[in-house]
């Protein structure tokens, strides 16, 4: 008996474990970020403000925000815990999601192991939506959805009359709540309509009770402050996604979306091998199975609401297989469970990583970028992508605003047209750049970023480029400092196959500031990038800006060219023309040992004996007593035909 309540115990806790690794991380979700400050704002007016005020495209945009709760709540845990508040909070609605739904599989007759390999599955299927979003709250609606369908639809309901009067009351003030946390609310009289029509198919007394439950959700899901906007969001979400495709909306491929695949294969072949069935149950899975298919962002829901039905199955089927049950498979799921949630936090440790990492993860995010634009004052009219304008908003506003972030109901279909498009010129773009009064220009994830091919040289210059992202400002008097200081000679191609592709910009735009000698000699450090070496073309680039006039480059630059080109030549075998280079950067200041050191090799490869003894001389000299002035010394000596060559 104390074993049985034990593992009764165990089975549950292994699978909350298992849900708890999978949503504890990092955070990495870009949505939270104009969430918080939406919940700000939102704080500081009490009142939603109505209008899109993050943007200097389209400030007076109307805004329809249907999570505004969750927003609030996001602000105030930001402000009070940070980030790690954030990921704990959401990890915490998670795993009491799951903790009710295993309850809800085992009423339905799933079995401790089946109930717990189920929704582990499910888990797995859909953790990529296990992020901090609003949408973790439907999550939760759905259990809400099923938990109340089975007790409407029950026997013990319909002998009772005030039993489904709170069990009424209870799913639609739930449902209320939902509502102003996430527009998924509109799942709960869907599936509840569909619930009812599965219980009348199956001959159940509770249909109309269902029914009516479905009819009460149609008006509690308007019970918010957008009231009827919700069914606006809802249908320009329909529609946006034609205009500007956005991976979250798109249809589910073995590629990107195997485990939800054959999840879904799983529960339909448990479904199809287990009976008697119940339309109830099948009806609302089989829908929102069909609905994921067409837009991935519906896969967890899916997953989360087959479960159940997959529990049932797992166990009908491990009886008519005579699998046996009881200690050993739920004994064996717990230790499975378990290992997977521990093991990747044991691993992480054993790496010298935080087993438990929750703050902010930096790792997608171009902070060398954005202190780069902020340093140089780029920030006022900067374009930017969807995801980055998030967090820009939640780190400037209300000082900057920005061209786009991923509020997509906040825009106009235009913005959306001209953004999903893959065919636009650069004249095209400039002039919509134009239009919308953009003078910078900051793209992160450039290597996949075909926008990064559309900044026209002639009009626009690079001031950076590292990390992954680009940095271009308009060529305006205002910025002529910076670009005559910073600018790149590269722009760059884009094709699906390759992505993004350098090129090396010769010659220099005529509207360029920078100097000829300077542009050769930052075109030869691009070309020395690119090329892995120093090709042909970087040398002669090179060689370009040195053969120009004294003064032509700073005298730093040049002293320090002439230096590295100098050992380089050495390094090839051409001993007089790294001679020359080298006492070019002596005589413009150079300090280095190095330097003269590679200039005695030289002038000894030359077999200039004297010049050779005189610069190992001058080594030793400044060596002072170390290692390297005895090794000096017996050079110079060597070149003085003193002793045998060392």
């Amino acid at each position: 008996m104390r074993h049985g309540r034990l593992l009764r115990a165990a089975v549950p806790l292994a699978l909350l474990a298992f849900v708890a690794g999978l949503a504890l991380g990092p955070m990495a979700e870009s949505d939270l970020f104009f969430r918080i400050e939406a919940g700000r704002q939102i704080l500081a007016r009490h009142a939603l403000p109505g209008q899109n005020l993050y943007s200097f495209t389209y400030p007076d945009h109307p805004e329809v925000d249907t999570a505004w709760l969750f927003e609030v709540g996001a602000a105030a845990l930001y402000a009070s815990g940070g980030f790690p508040a954030l990921v704990l909070a959401k990890t915490a609605v998670l795993v009491a999601t799951f903790a009710g739904a295993f309850a809800l599989a085992r009423r339905r007759g799933g079995g401790l192991a089946s109930s717990a390999l189920a929704l582990a599955a499910a888990a797995f299927a859909g953790r990529e939506r296990f992020v901090e979003r609003p949408h973790i709250f439907t999550l939760a609606g759905i259990v809400l959805v099923l938990a109340a369908a089975d007790a409407l639809a029950s026997d013990d309901a319909l002998t009772s009359r005030a039993e489904p009067g709170r069990v009424v009351a209870a799913a639609l003030g739930g449902i209320v709540l939902w509502a102003n946390l996430h527009a998924g609310v509109f799942l709960a009289p869907a599936l509840l309509a569909l619930a009812a029509f599965g219980a009348r198919l199956d001959g159940s007394r509770g249909a109309r009770r269902l029914a009516w439950l479905a009819s009460g959700a149609a008006l509690a899901a308007l019970a918010t402050p957008v009231g009827w906007g919700l069914v606006t969001y809802l249908r320009l979400h329909t529609l946006l996604p034609a205009l500007h495709p956005v991976d979250e909306f798109r249809a589910a491929s073995w590629i990107s979306d195997a485990p939800l695949l054959s999840y879904g294969a799983a529960v339909a072949v448990a479904a199809v091998a287990t009976r008697p069935w119940r339309w109830r149950v099948l009806l609302p899975a089989a829908a929102l199975g069909l609905l994921a298919l067409r837009s991935i962002r519906f896969g967890a829901d899916f997953a989360l609401l087959a479960a159940p039905l997959l529990a049932v199955a797992l166990t009908r089927l491990a009886r008519r297989a005579r699998l046996g049950h009881g200690f050993v498979p739920a004994a064996a799921v717990s230790g499975l469970l378990l290992a997977l949630a521990a093991g990747p936090r044991v691993a992480a440790a054993r790496a010298g990583r935080p087993a438990f990492a929750v703050g902010l993860d930096e790792r997608a995010l171009p902070l060398d970028a954005l202190r780069f634009v902020a340093e140089n004052g780029l920030r006022e009219r900067m374009y930017n992508d969807f995801e980055l304008g998030s967090y820009l908003l939640f780190e400037g506003y209300p000082r900057y605003r920005v061209f786009v972030d991923p509020r997509l109901p906040a825009y106009p279909p235009e913005l959306h047209a001209l953004l999903g498009r893959a065919d636009l010129s650069r004249g095209a773009w400039d002039e919509a750049m134009s239009r919308y009064g953009v003078d910078s220009a900051l793209l992160a994830d450039a290597g996949l970023n075909r926008r990064v091919a559309w900044w026209a040289p002639a009009t626009w210059a690079l001031v950076y480029r590292a990390h992954d992202a680009r940095v271009f400002v308009r060529r305006l008097p205002r910025f002529a400092a910076l670009i005559a200081a910073r600018e790149i000679p590269a722009t760059f191609s884009f094709t699906l196959e390759a992505g993004t592709i350098t090129l090396p910009l010769e010659p220099r735009p005529a509207t360029s500031p920078v100097a000829d000698c300077e542009w050769r000699r930052r075109l030869g450090d691009l070309l020395f990038e690119l090329d892995g070496e120093v090709s042909a073309r970087a040398r002669a680039a090179y060689a370009y800006a040195l053969a120009a006039p004294t003064g032509c480059l700073a005298t730093a630059d040049e002293r320090r060219l002439a230096s590295w080109l100098g050992a380089f030549e050495l390094g090839a075998g051409r001993a007089g023309t790294a001679v020359a280079l080298l006492e070019r950067a002596l005589a413009l200041g150079d300090l280095e040992i190095t330097t003269r050191i590679n200039r005695a090799l030289a002038l000894e490869r030359e077999a200039r004996s004297g010049a050779a003894a005189a610069a190992w001389d001058e080594v030793a000299a400044r060596a002072a007593d170390s290692t390297l002035a005895g090794k000096a010394r017996v050079h110079a000596a060597a070149a003085r035909g003193r002793l045998a060559p060392p």
